[in-house]
Order: C-alpha cells, then sequence, then structure tokens
C-alpha cells in the first residue's frame, strides 16, 4: 500500500495549510484551507461523529472529504495516481483537527475503508523532526506471538466477556494458528514479569481488554492490584512496566483510549503510548461494544496471522466490521508514529518457519476410556477469575508453598482450572498429568517421558534409591542445567483417599508417594509445583505447604457468561417456565448446567424428563456426588446442613455459625462440611472475608438435608435476619443483593408480627442508603400478598398520644410505604400523585390535634403559600421554605430534626422523612419535585 502524507496545521483563526506528498516530503503540494467550512464540523464532531447511523456518518464523511479535496480536487488527484495499489492516508493534524474523525471519510459513493482495495486513514503522531513515516518490512519466520491480558477489576461494571473475545480470536485464526499467550492476572506488573521472562520482541503484539476512562483529566486504563482491586493505569504507568520490551503493536481494546478531549487538546491514551516510544497503537475512540471489539480483534489477528502487513489487516479489518454491520466500525483507530510495522510474521507455509507451540495443554485431559475431553477447551472456558489468580500468584511467586489444592463439589471445574493454570505457564512441555489412582511407577514413568536425557531418564526408572532421593536428583540437576521446572498435576485425586471418622486421609501407599515427592521439590529448592484437584479437603499435615482453593457455583456474571454459551438457556423455542426449572435444579453447577442443556432441553419431552430428575437424582446423582461421600454425612451432619439453607446467598463465616449453634458440636461439623465439599466457598484470599453457601442440589440428592419445618424454620430465620443485620446492616453496605437478603430473611419469620415493621426501621437505620432503601421495597413487593392496611393508624395514634414525635414520623412515613405497595404504585412519585385522600385528611388531622396545631401537612401547606409557593417550580421558595420549617441547618438536611421536642422545633417541621424519599437520580434528597405538586394538590378541608 502507498502512504499519503497528509499535514494539516492551523493557520491564524481561519486557515489550515494542507500540504501532502507521496514519498518525497521535499515534493509536497500545499493549499490552504478555509475552516469556515468545518467551524461547525468542528463543533459537531461530538454529536454527530459518535451516534451510530451510518447515514449521518456518510453526511459527516463526505463534509470532510469535499473540505480536504476543495474545488481544485486535490484529494481526487493525488488518488487517480496509487488507487489500484491501496492507499494509506497518514493524517497529522494539530489541536482541533486531530479531533476530527477521519476514519468516516467518504467520497459521494462510499467510505474510503470500503474501497476495493481499501484507503485507510492512520493517524500519524509525528514530532518537530519527524518528515515522513517508511514501512519496516521485518516478518519474523514463526506464528504470530501475540500476549492477551484482560483486566476485570472488582467492582468495575459491567463485566466485560473477555473469555468471549478470547475464543473469537482463536476460532479466527484456527486454520493460520497463532501462538496465544494469556496473562490472567489484569495486573501491569505480572504483565511485565511475563514479558520479561522471554527473549526481546518475542511478543509481536499485546492487546489489553477491559475499561479505560479519564481521571484527573487524563486517559486512563483500569488494571488491576494483585489482589484484583481496580488501579487506574495511565499511559506512562504501561509503557514503565514494557520499557525495552514494547512490541510492535499495542492494542488498547478498551472504550475512548483513542479518545482526545477538549478538542484534541488532551492526547489520547493511544498517543500518550506513542509519545512513550511505541510505535503502532490501536484505540478505540469512544464506547466500543463487546461485540464489536471482539469482532475487531479476532479479523485483526486472522490476517496478522496469514502474514499480512498491519496496514493490510487494519483494512480487512474495517471491512469485516462494515460487513458484519458493526455499530462501532467507525470509532477504531490506527495511530503511528516513525516507522510503520509491515507483516509481522511471515505467511503459514513459507520455507523454514517454526511450527505453532501446542496451543493447550487439554489433550493431556483426555479420558482414556470414553476418549472424551475432560475439561473444557480454551475457547470453551469461563469465568474463575478470582481462583485463577490466587493460584498463579501462589505458584508463581510464593516460596513458602509448593502448590495448590483446588477442591470442592462435583462439576464446580477443578480439573479444567487445573487446565487452565497449565496453559497459563509458558512451561507446557514440562507438565504432567497424573489422573485419579496414583502409583510410583506411573509417576516415574511420566516424569521419565518428559526428560530430553537419557542419563537421567535411566537414572530415574532403574535406581535403587527411594522415590524421594531419585526427585531430589532429577529436580537438582535439571535446576542447575537451566531447565524449566515440572508442574505436577494430581487430578482427581480424591481417589487416593479413604474415609477415616468422618473426613478423609490419604492411602497408605498415596502417602509415601505425595511425600517423596513434596520433599523433593522443597529440599532441591526448586521452582517446581504441584496441583491437586480434589473433591475434599483431606487431612495431611503435607497440605500446609499448600494454598487452599475452595470453589463455588457459577453465579451472577460467571453463571450469564455459562449460559450464553448454552444453546437451550438461550433459545427462544423452549419454554421459559421449563429453563428456569432447569436452572433452579442446576443452582450454579456447570457439569450439571451442560447436562440439563445437552441431555435434557434439547431433547423431546424435556418436561417430563425434567419434572422426572427433580423426584428422582439417580440418573445425574452420579455427577455431583460420589456414593461414599454419602455415606459420611450423618444425621448431626444433615442437620448442620439444613440450617444452612435458611441462607439463599453465600454469607460471612459468623452468619453460619448463627443457625446452626443450636447444634452440638456445630463449629467442627461446619468445618467438616466444608471439608467434604458441601459448603460452597468464595474466592477471597483472606480467608476471614469469605462468605459459605450450601448449595440447593444437596436437597434433591440427600434427602435428610432440608429446610425445618415451621415453628422451627422461624427460629431460624429470626436468627439469620438478626446476625446479617449485624454484620451487614450499616452505611457501608452498598451491595442490594445483601440488603436484599436482609430483609427476605426477617420479613419470612413469621412468628414475628412486627417483622415488616422491623425491616422498615432496619431501613431508617441507614437512612440515605439507596440500595437499602430499593431492597426493602422489592422484599415488601415480594409479601404484598401478606401486608395489611387494616389499623393503619392505630400506632401513629399511640405515638402522637405519648409526643413520641421522632416514632410519629417514623409511623407516617411506613404508612406510606404500605401504601404504595399494597396499592401497587411504581414509584414514589406516584404515591405522591395519587395518595387516597381519606388516609391523607386523617394522617393530618392526628398530627395537627396532638401537636396543638403546630405539626401536620396542613400546617405544612399553610407555611408553603405563605412564602408565596403554587405549582410552578420556585426553587428560592423551596430553599426558603426548608429553613423556615427547620430542615435546612446551613444548607445541609438535619438528620436530627425528629428528636427535637415540640417547643424546640419550629412549625411545620414534622412530618417530614417522606421527603427524603429516594430522588430520581437516584441518591436520596429533600427536592423541590414533586413537593410543590403535592402542596398544590392536596385536598384538605379547609385550611387551619
Amino acid at each position: 500500500m502507498k502512504i499519503l502524507h497528509l499535514d494539516l496545521k492551523l493557520v491564524g483563526n481561519n486557515y489550515a495549510e494542507f500540504r501532502y506528498f507521496w514519498d518525497n516530503p521535499n515534493e509536497y503540494q500545499s493549499h490552504q484551507l478555509p475552516l469556515a467550512e468545518i467551524t461547525d464540523l468542528i463543533g459537531r464532531a461530538e454529536t454527530d461523529y459518535y451516534v451510530y447511523s451510518h447515514v449521518d456518518h456518510a453526511k459527516t464523511g463526505q463534509a470532510l472529504y469535499n473540505w480536504l479535496d476543495g474545488s481544485q480536487r486535490n484529494l481526487q488527484r493525488a488518488r487517480d495516481q496509487h488507487e489500484r495499489q491501496g492507499i494509506v492516508l497518514a493524517i497529522a493534524a494539530s489541536a482541533r483537527l486531530a479531533h476530527l474523525p477521519w476514519e468516516v471519510l467518504h467520497d459521494g459513493q462510499d467510505f474510503l475503508v470500503e474501497r476495493r482495495p481499501a484507503i485507510i486513514p492512520i493517524r500519524w503522531v509525528k514530532d518537530e523532526n519527524e518528515r515522513q513515516l517508511t514501512i519496516e518490512e521485518q516478518p519474523q519466520n514463526r506464528a504470530l506471538n501475540l500476549l492477551f491480558m484482560a483486566t476485570s477489576p472488582l467492582g468495575i461494571e459491567p463485566e466485560l466477556d473477555f473469555e468471549a473475545e478470547e475464543a473469537q480470536i482463536l476460532t479466527a485464526t484456527k486454520r493460520k494458528p497463532l501462538s496465544l499467550t494469556v496473562e490472567e492476572s489484569g495486573c501491569l506488573e505480572e504483565l511485565r514479569c511475563l514479558v520479561e521472562y522471554y527473549d526481546k520482541g518475542h511478543f509481536d503484539v499485546i492487546h489489553l481488554t477491559g475499561h479505560a476512562t479519564f481521571q484527573d483529566n487524563q486517559p486512563c486504563f483500569i488494571t488491576e492490584t494483585e489482589y484484583g482491586e481496580p488501579e487506574y493505569s495511565s499511559a506512562e504507568d504501561i509503557a514503565d512496566r514494557l520499557q525495552f520490551q514494547l512490541p510492535k503493536l499495542i492494542f488498547l481494546s478498551g472504550c475512548r483510549t483513542g479518545y482526545s478531549r477538549d478538542e484534541g487538546i488532551i492526547p489520547s491514551m493511544a498517543e500518550a503510548l506513542l509519545n512513550q516510544g511505541a510505535t503502532a497503537v490501536l484505540g478505540w475512540g469512544q464506547k466500543v461494544l463487546d461485540t464489536d471489539a471482539s469482532t475487531a480483534a479476532s479479523s485483526l489477528y486472522k490476517e496478522l496471522s496469514a502474514g499480512k502487513s498491519l496496514l493490510e489487516a487494519v483494512a480487512l479489518t474495517y471491512q469485516a466490521l462494515l460487513k458484519n454491520k458493526a455499530r462501532d466500525w467507525h470509532i477504531l483507530r490506527l495511530y503511528v508514529a516513525g516507522k510503520i510495522p509491515g507483516a509481522l510474521v511471515t505467511p503459514l507455509v513459507t520455507r523454514g518457519r517454526k511450527p505453532v507451540p501446542p496451543p493447550s495443554i487439554t489433550p493431556e485431559y483426555i479420558d482414556p476410556e470414553t476418549k472424551s475431553l475432560r475439561v473444557a477447551s480454551r475457547k470453551e472456558f469461563v469465568g474463575r477469575r478470582r481462583q485463577l489468580q490466587n493460584c498463579l500468584r501462589t505458584l508463581k511467586t510464593d516460596d513458602d508453598k509448593v502448590g495448590v489444592l483446588i477442591h470442592g463439589f462435583g462439576g464446580l471445574g477443578k480439573s479444567t482450572i487445573a487446565a487452565r493454570l497449565c496453559d497459563r505457564f509458558s512451561t507446557r512441555e514440562k507438565v504432567v498429568v497424573l489422573w485419579r489412582q496414583i502409583d510410583e511407577s506411573t509417576l516415574v514413568k511420566r516424569l521419565a517421558d518428559k526428560l530430553r536425557n537419557s542419563e537421567q531418564r535411566t537414572a530415574l526408572k532403574e535406581s535403587q534409591e527411594e522415590l524421594k532421593y531419585r526427585l531430589r536428583y532429577l529436580f537438582y540437576e535439571l535446576n542447575e542445567a537451566g531447565e524449566k521446572p515440572f508442574l505436577f498435576v494430581l487430578d482427581d485425586f480424591e481417589w487416593n483417599l479413604e474415609p477415616r471418622q468422618g473426613r478423609y486421609i490419604l492411602k497408605t501407599e498415596v502417602a509415601e508417594i505425595l511425600e517423596a515427592l513434596v520433599w523433593a521439590v522443597q529440599e532441591a529448592n526448586s521452582r517446581n509445583r504441584i496441583i491437586i484437584t480434589c473433591r475434599y479437603d483431606f487431612d495431611s499435615d503435607l497440605l500446609g505447604l499448600f494454598y487452599k482453593q475452595p470453589l463455588e457455583a457459577f453465579r451472577k456474571s460467571d453463571l450469564q457468561k455459562k449460559l450464553n454459551r448454552l444453546e437451550a438457556f438461550n433459545s427462544e423455542k423452549i419454554d421459559k417456565g421449563l429453563v428456569k426449572k432447569a436452572l433452579q435444579l442446576a443452582d450454579g453447577n456447570p457439569r450439571l448446567l451442560e447436562w440439563l442443556n445437552d441431555e435434557v432441553l434439547l431433547k423431546e419431552e424435556a418436561n417430563s424428563r425434567l419434572s422426572e430428575l427433580e423426584s428422582n437424582p439417580e440418573e445425574w446423582k452420579r455427577e455431583i456426588i460420589r456414593e461414599e461421600l454419602c455415606e459420611q454425612i450423618d444425621k448431626t451432619l444433615e442437620k448442620i446442613l439444613s440450617h444452612c439453607l435458611a441462607f439463599e446467598i453465600p454469607v460471612p463465616w459468623p452468619a453460619l455459625e448463627a443457625v446452626c449453634e443450636s447444634i452440638s458440636g456445630y463449629k467442627e461439623q461446619l468445618s467438616r462440611a466444608v471439608e467434604l465439599g458441601l459448603v460452597e466457598v468464595s474466592p477471597k484470599p483472606d480467608e476471614s472475608q469469605r462468605v459459605y453457601r450450601v448449595s440447593r442440589i444437596l436437597p434433591h440428592i440427600i434427602p435428610g438435608i432440608c429446610l425445618p419445618q415451621e415453628p422451627e424454620v422461624y427460629y431460624l430465620y429470626q436468627k439469620a435476619s438478626e446476625k446479617l443485620h449485624e454484620l451487614w446492616g450499616n452505611r457501608g453496605n452498598i451491595s442490594l443483593e445483601k440488603w436484599r437478603e436482609i430483609f427476605r430473611l426477617v420479613f419470612t419469620d413469621k412468628d414475628n408480627p412486627d417483622r415488616f415493621r422491623q425491616g422498615f426501621s432496619w431501613m431508617l437505620e441507614v437512612q440515605y442508603n439507596r440500595e437499602a432503601d430499593i431492597a426493602l421495597e422489592i422484599e415488601l413487593i415480594e409479601v404484598s400478598s401478606e401486608l395489611s392496611g387494616a389499623h393503619l393508624f392505630r400506632q401513629l395514634e399511640v405515638y402522637l398520644q405519648q409526643e413520641k414525635w421522632r416514632e410519629a414520623d417514623e409511623e407516617t412515613a411506613w404508612i406510606f410505604y404500605l401504601v404504595m405497595i399494597i396499592r401497587e404504585y411504581k414509584d414514589w412519585w406516584e404515591l405522591f400523585k395519587k395518595f387516597p385522600s381519606q388516609t391523607l385528611n386523617e394522617i393530618d388531622r392526628l398530627w395537627v390535634s396532638y401537636s396543638e396545631g403546630h405539626f401536620g401537612f396542613s400546617v405544612q401547606k399553610c407555611i408553603w403559600k405563605s412564602l408565596g409557593g403554587n405549582s410552578e417550580r420556585d426553587d428560592e421558595t423551596w430553599k426558603t421554605f426548608k429553613k423556615q420549617v427547620g430542615w435546612d441547618v446551613q444548607g445541609k438536611w438535619r438528620e436530627d430534626h425528629t428528636m427535637l421536642c415540640k417547643s424546640e422545633s419550629n412549625e411545620g417541621n414534622l412530618p417530614a422523612l417522606i421527603y427524603t424519599r429516594r430522588g430520581n437520580s437516584g441518591g436520596f434528597c429533600v427536592d423541590f419535585y414533586p413537593v410543590e405538586e403535592w402542596f398544590s394538590s392536596l385536598r384538605f378541608k379547609p385550611d387551619p
């Protein structure tokens, strides 16, 4: 492709100098272009460019093209010289001109990127000494080496489906494979360590996918700390970690990574990275759809893997996006400086081309009997990010541990996680997988098969020394020779255990083998590591040298990602009620979800099959639990697990203890339940922050595990709600899920006649907590059939008689909640507009009567009208009103107003809580709207 250099500089306030040339910067042509023709376009770039209309993009592109082309047809005449070769428009533009949407250039017939061959605009970031771009052709005679790192920090929403992007890249490059290395941590420091492990220039492309934003007016990529917390990383941070190891291309696949703020004054992150030494950077000019970003990545790497030049690959990527009707095709931006990389690798059939390394360790996980793969492939894998990060951190950096134990219920994906961990290591050829029952001869044979040195193989197999000494000598020799370390995987390790006193211990012969392996790893001071997958956390002193990673079922975004890949759960042809039943039965268990998808929902008579499976689980029980485990579950453990079913979501350990404390030995039994994999555990590395849950699968397969009957279960709900309120019922809790569980539990305790009022009081304790307020409303709607409007004013009158003004104010707000839920008003605003006048008059009568005319809605209305208030919005009158009734103290809402006695409070001060409901913006407020409508629409008896 031929490069047409376009240099645009502002000349005063009215013109831009337009210089362009092909190969010789001294042979440029120059024209002055009037800014008046595009002044409006510069101002409208934000609105016209970032809309989603194809027609609007064409109009914008034509306006830009015509401005460059001018009446003398400057651009068209230049195009005519080399159009058959394909053209690159390298646009160097200053300030406001750099901000323009060059990617949508349109000649009146097509977008330039649609032409065959394409004409692609790229953004040339030049310094004062740089006169022209050159194409650097230095392809490597091997497969494309791509380093892929997704960032998904805790608390950053929405969570991106980065696994789908990885899978799409692998699918697109299947016929022309690349070497895809994935850095799982999302952490720049770990990225640095990974890049430094390889030779300089090993990676052709580094692909960062995740969320990007602006912080302190500077662009940044939201990466992760070592423990998954958000870290706002600048271009300088990225360049610092990749110093002397920058690849030829960096793809910042995050929203607005190619966006320049303030009309180009603040450079985009892509530009900033070029200024830090990068050569070519791809970014997105605005927010981009997940699907469009994945399509762009898969198309780009498909072409680069085939030996296409970078410019050709980008051109074909634009065309692929347009063909797929991608909404965001036009915001993909390529920035370059100095030299443009040509082809990164040679075509697949080039003589002497190095073969592609094995893409995955998963073939090691083929069942020898069924010949089927026992783990999810790289394309199928989803979720488990935190568990992977915890294990990788231990395996790579923790010198006090020799490995990790991944344990949990059947079907949760322990083997798949182990395979994924192996794929994350650079020593795939040094992975030794032992499945189920292990013995010394199998271990020695598998290990010997991985050795290149015949003398080492002979010594390992034929020496008469004890196993541990042979292993130590081997590991020491390999370490001295600079060989890569081994990664041992002991998969489905429960086959090597036997029960004893309600727990599991190592079989005698296996204990000797594991002890020898662990001892040799330690003694040789090597980086060899061990991964054990097991359904149980067994009894062994050796496990003190392992990081224990328990598992839980898929929840939230991980569950949704899994369901997105299962046909039946996304089919419009299958009854939604049936899908819901299947989801409830599987309870997030990946293996059971797959089985229900393939063997039930996609088969004929799915409804009857599913009902049969619910009542008779023998057919699928073996997929989840071993028969020998059922024998370990005694009546006491059944009772423990039954009590824990009171909670629907994962909860802290003290909450489980609270509902089990009436059972003898409950602490030991709870620990035993976790060890046996009967309690799911969250992935937090700090055990004090972990939460726990009993799977809803257990009651289907073990009849003795079920919620207690009434009234015993009400006692459990009481203990559960009180403990969760103690743990989570504070202003710092902004989790809607947690608040909903608190209110669900308290409302389910039917032994408590005041349960609804109690939940309301708990919400008021953290007033202005948006999530608590929403959760209360949602859970009240769930139990609306149990709410009653009878004796609505009884308690209010009691409080007013006793001059308990705070309690009366709360009771008034509670009446409002009841009316809203019972009458099914959609929100607080509709309640204000439609509040029944008879109820309103009675509330007002009680307030006015018992306060001797000091409090009440009608009193407030009189004050409002005396200040000139009416149905028109008047913020100043509203501010004056708030001060007069005592709600406003130095510009802030006075939260302690209801603690004043009548003589110390302003007239009209109460009721007040009803005005502090959630506002339109989602926060809490005492707002003018809908109060002006409220006061104007009140229909009292004659004003007092």
